[in-house]
């Protein structure tokens, strides 16, 4: 079967197969990639494979849990706290934000502040305002603004994301 993605209402396709096999005597989940050459497409998608397996540690009340980073829509820091948004709750974390961008490199994080990391496959939409700032749109709904100075970053994150297509 031909993989077609739908990200964000655009149709892309990629020239993929998507092959699914079960099998009952198989103990754990198996996940084989086979291509011609290692591009960046391929680093992207063992990137992606790997994210499922990463987790950081999060704190809500009393309670400790481990946040999977693909639930996670962005991270804020403020007066050396960092909070890990997700779809319904937000977790402080015990790392500060230059610490978390450096585990989270490489699945899909982007700093767009000096106080917040983006995760790119949660974006939406960019719309720009003035004073050549940009504003993240969530697919949540939530706005972020992207400052001038980290602007290259996100444009060269994206443009990687197109020159893979």
């Amino acid at each position: 079967m031909r993989l077609a993605c739908f990200p964000h209402r655009d149709i892309l396709i990629l020239n993929m197969i998507l092959k699914l096999e079960q099998s009952a005597a198989q103990k754990d989940i198996e996940v084989i990639l086979k291509y011609p050459v290692k591009n960046k497409t391929v680093e992207r998608l063992i990137s992606f494979v790997n994210s499922f397996n990463t987790k950081i540690e999060g704190y809500i009340d009393d309670s400790i849990k481990q946040i999977n980073v693909l639930d996670i829509f962005y991270i804020e820091s403020s007066d050396k706290i960092s909070i890990a948004f997700c779809e319904e709750e937000s977790y402080k974390t015990k790392y500060r934000l230059y610490q978390i961008n450096e585990k989270l490199k490489g699945f899909g994080f982007v700093q767009i502040s000096k106080y917040c990391l983006l995760n790119i496959n949660k974006l939406d939409k960019i719309k720009p305002l003035t004073n050549r700032r940009m504003e993240a749109i969530l697919i949540n709904g939530k706005r972020l603004f992207i400052t001038r100075k980290y602007l290259y970053d996100i444009k060269r994150e994206l443009q990687e994301i197109i020159d893979e297509i």
